[in-house]
């Protein structure tokens, strides 16, 4: 098929300027994968056991189908998603998921500056862990010289037990730790008063007359899984049936090892917001002591607590800046001395006191960095002050359709389409194939990012998927 020609997107700045300018020096290969602890994404890239990930929902469906269509989505949309706004940095990708192709199609919008360098391994050709043995050595073509291979760190989203063997921007084992809820509470930042329960030792049936603090605690309150993300294996428990509910998945978590949760008081949130920030070399102008706010956004959840995108207000952001910077600045601090980089934390804020509470620290890079940098094209250019994003599937031939049935939408620079990805290939119908996008467009108000919206899933027939249960019996 013949792509349209696409508009050039100038984003802000790029992850890779940020970090030279902040003292973070050095060449780097970025790895966007993770993987949990019971679930092979392919045979030759098995279940993680030294770092593991708690489990989001889908994994345990009964459903062969659906367990495939996860592994897809991981292998696939997830990487390329985080990977835009990088900069001039190399990206480690996994194929047959992800191909050249693709991601060159997602790349060509970008100014030439401002591209990430796609580096590929083939997950057929074997193990992951001996593929990447010579992965800071790795071109497109083979291996370098060794002048090639000087000073390349690795940065990454999770943390996995084959980077033992590399050299990494940031300590793995620390930055599993950090990246734990229960973090929030041993580090001492502002967050609702909160306990650790172990799981293996408590009475979880719901019948019982246990006095377990689950089964005798007053609701409202709130139980997370230390290491889900997304708000998956997050149960706000603000009713009777809530807690029967939330004690029946929390069995399922105990016996498939899940260890510890973290119970925390219910804040009646009059915002939800997410501020994106950058920490510095020490002693750089925006160490930790004063991280550079790149962007607050504000998050987009179900009734049920899950994220599912969010929206920017460039035209606020100065003064949401100042309304978060004394917890941010708090949360940094409680950071490790050795952190740097990439960092969002997410911040509720209580409708009958106003304090500010840090519910989630995510020391990592973040699903709304491409967000942050796109002010220029959507506000100082377009005059649209609003952004929000969010990932869309759809059916067609070809994944890349996309640009046509949007075409009037990204022609004009409303509609961007981050990252576009197969799911599912039919082998009966080629127009059945199922494809999901990520794509961030701009709005003039609420109401216009609604309508965009709207314009967005009708051109894409898109269906609602069935909601998942949030533990499969």
């Amino acid at each position: 098929m013949i792509i349209p020609k696409l508009p050039v997107v100038h984003l802000d700045t790029t992850l890779a300027d940020l970090y030279r300018e902040n003292g973070i020096h050095g060449s780097f290969i970025v790895t966007m994968y993770c993987v949990f602890g019971h679930l092979d994404l392919h045979a030759n890239f098995p279940r993680e056991l030294t770092w593991p990930e708690d489990e989001e929902p889908v994994p345990y469906s009964d459903d062969p189908s659906e367990q495939d269509r996860l592994r897809k989505v991981i292998l696939g949309l997830k990487p390329l998603r985080r990977a835009w706004g990088l900069g001039n940095m190399e990206v480690l990708f996994f194929g047959p998921n992800i191909t050249a192709k693709g991601v060159k199609t997602a790349l060509s919008q970008l100014h030439p500056t401002q591209r990430h360098i796609p580096r590929f391994v083939d997950l057929n050709k074997g193990p992951v862990s001996e593929q990447l043995r010579g992965m800071t050595t790795m071109t497109t073509t083979g291996a370098a010289s060794g002048a090639e291979r000087q000073n390349k760190q690795l940065l990454f989203w999770r943390p996995q037990g084959w980077m033992k063997e590399h050299d990494c921007l940031l300590d793995p084992q620390e930055a599993y730790d950090i990246n734990s809820k229960k973090y929030l509470l041993t580090s001492g930042m502002r967050t609702p008063p909160s306990t650790i329960t172990d799981l293996q030792t408590t009475d979880l049936s719901p019948t019982s007359s246990s006095s377990s603090l689950f089964h005798t605690r007053p609701v409202p309150f709130v139980v997370k899984l230390c290491r889900a993300g997304c708000g998956f294996g997050t149960y706000l428990v603000r009713s009777e049936p809530e807690r029967a509910a939330t004690l029946t998945a929390l069995a399922t978590y105990r016996r498939r090892g899940v260890g510890e949760v973290l119970v925390t008081d219910y804040v009646d949130l009059a915002e939800d917001l997410a501020v994106h920030f950058v920490v510095g070399a020490p002693g750089t102008a925006h160490d930790r002591d004063n991280p550079l706010i790149l962007g607050v956004t504000v998050q987009t959840l179900t009734a049920g607590g899950k994220w599912t995108g969010g929206h920017i207000d460039y035209s606020a952001q100065a003064r949401l800046a100042d309304y978060v910077r004394a917890t941010l600045r708090d949360t940094a601090r409680k950071l490790p001395a050795s952190f740097v980089g990439w960092a969002g934390i997410d911040i509720v804020v209580d409708r009958h006191g106003g304090g500010q509470f840090v519910v989630d620290l995510n020391a990592r890079f973040t699903g709304s960095m491409p967000i942050c940098f796109m002010a220029g094209h959507f506000w100082e250019r377009r005059g649209l002050p609003l952004a929000q994003f969010a990932a869309f599937e759809y059916k067609a031939g070809h994944a890349d359709e996309i640009y046509e049935r949007l075409y009037p939408l990204v022609q004009s620079g409303r509609v961007v389409v981050t990252a576009t990805a197969t799911i599912d290939e039919s082998d009966c119908d080629n127009d059945s194939s199922s494809h999901m996008a990520d794509i961030v467009w701009g709005g003039r108000d609420q109401g216009d990012l609604a309508r965009v919206e709207r314009e967005i899933r009708d051109s894409l027939g898109e269906k609602p998927r069935a909601q998942l249960p949030e533990v499969a019996e």
